[in-house]
């Protein structure tokens, strides 16, 4: 019998503080601005200026989803949108929240709709301006994350150039979805895997005289064959996949 009461006490404590963590979630979650802070960690971290239109998270934060994302042209340029973001997610276990600086992220699921590349007057490309794509990085972030398994989409490319005697622009409709890499080293890597990717099959990187290579260690064509896989950091794809809310990148609601 003591020893029932022992568990059943056990389990109560248990629950206690899973309400509590839950509570101070939710009380974060409704009190703290936390699009400014994250807005300020982007800017902070790779100098790019972003407005976020929406946050969400699950209990105990395993899962970040931004919704909205506008990333802005630097100073010079027309137009105040570089890219346009749909959606981006990141899925991490909350625990090495608490054991480490910068916890691994293990799945990121980023759709980006649209992407502008802007040569103005003067000739400069804004990409060159803000984003350091070939070269050393310009900031050196000391303990960056790793992004695990990273599933990517891109909807268009726009590139407009103003430079000449006239505004000349090209859409190009890009057409990836869900393509899926893994093991890229931090936040420099993707931001290059992405402009890649967007440039891979056009003309715009000859014109803007622009080479991309791919930072990556594996590419897969979808994120079922990323799942079956992926092995990353210490865990395997189903201790991934069970992390709490068990939110996977394409059972996202959008």
């Amino acid at each position: 019998m003591r020893i029932l009461k022992r568990i059943i006490f056990i389990l109560g404590i248990v629950s206690l503080v899973i309400i509590i963590l839950l509570s101070v979630t939710l009380f974060v979650a409704k009190h703290i601005k936390i699009k400014e802070i994250v807005e300020n960690e982007i800017e902070h971290s790779l100098g790019i200026n972003v407005t976020i239109r929406e946050i969400t998270f699950s209990p105990l934060l395993a899962h970040i989803g931004l919704k909205g994302v506008t990333i802005h042209n630097p100073d010079g340029f027309p137009g105040d949108e570089l890219a346009y973001l749909e959606s981006l997610h990141f899925i991490f276990d909350p625990l090495e929240v608490l054991t480490q600086k910068k916890p691994n992220i293990y799945l990121t699921g980023l759709d980006l709709k649209r992407l502008n590349i802007i040569k103005n007057k003067q000739g400069k490309i804004n990409l060159q301006e803000l984003i350091p794509v070939s070269g050393p990085r310009v900031k050196n972030i000391e303990v960056p994350f790793r992004f695990d398994v990273v599933v990517l989409s891109i909807g268009q490319l726009i590139y407009t150039d103003y430079s000449g005697s006239s505004k000349r622009e090209r859409k190009y409709a890009i057409g990836i979805k869900d393509a899926t890499f893994v093991g890229l080293n931090d936040e420099n890597a993707v931001v290059k895997m992405v402009i890649y990717k967007a440039l891979e099959n056009t003309d715009v990187g000859k014109m803007i005289n622009m080479t991309f290579v791919p930072v990556v260690s594996a590419v897969n064509d979808t994120i079922d064959s990323a799942w079956s896989t992926a092995k990353v950091a210490s865990k395997g794809v189903w201790e991934i996949a069970t992390l709490p809310m068990k939110i996977i990148f394409g059972k996202v609601n959008k």
